[in-house]
């Protein structure tokens, strides 16, 4: 059986660029606090993006590359974590496909990607990533948890506004896209 998966070279170029944007935010503009527990950026948000305008096979890939090439730049002293990996690609396919059961309502478009930001950092944050650390760690998932729950807390809302912000802000250019089909 053979998977054949088609992306066009605007959505290629695009996911390039979300990459690129991925690793400045995350990999040279990041702030890492609390022992390593918890780094602070924006770096989540160009994969969200790749998620939401390409869908999950784009953003997961975004998501994969880009922890995968940001690690080889600057791996903040730690080691590969499957987990953390496995973590990245999650935030490129859950936004995508959370919006996608929530259905068509156009008039809560916002609260779909709160929900949506919502339910991929609980999977990819407060689960996959803590586990990632706390296996580099050696220290007990629970200990790790309590330390990047606040901080998860604060990130969610943030990370949903400046996700909404950036969508208002493209849909110009994701319709003159449309329109050139």
């Amino acid at each position: 059986m053979r998977i054949r998966i088609r992306i066009r070279t605007r959505a290629l170029v695009g996911a390039a660029l979300l990459v690129a944007m991925n690793i400045i935010l995350t990999r040279v503009t990041a702030l890492m606090i609390l022992g390593g527990t918890v780094r602070l950026s924006f770096g989540t948000i160009p994969i969200y993006l790749a998620g939401l305008f390409f869908g999950p096979v784009v953003g997961g890939l975004v998501g994969g590359v880009s922890d995968f090439l940001g690690m080889l730049i600057n791996s903040f002293g730690a080691a590969f974590a499957p987990q953390i990996f496995l973590a990245a690609i999650m935030r490129g396919v859950v936004p995508p496909l959370a919006m996608r059961v929530l259905g068509d309502n156009k008039k809560a478009w916002q609260l779909k990607i709160f929900l949506a930001v919502l339910v991929t950092e609980i999977i990819s944050g407060a689960l996959l990533t803590t586990w990632g650390i706390a296996w580099l760690q050696g220290t007990p998932f629970i200990a790790v948890l309590t330390t990047r729950l606040v901080p998860l807390a604060v990130q969610i809302p943030v990370y949903t506004v400046i996700t909404t912000t950036l969508m208002v802000a493209m849909r110009p250019l994701r319709l003159l896209h449309s329109e050139r089909r």
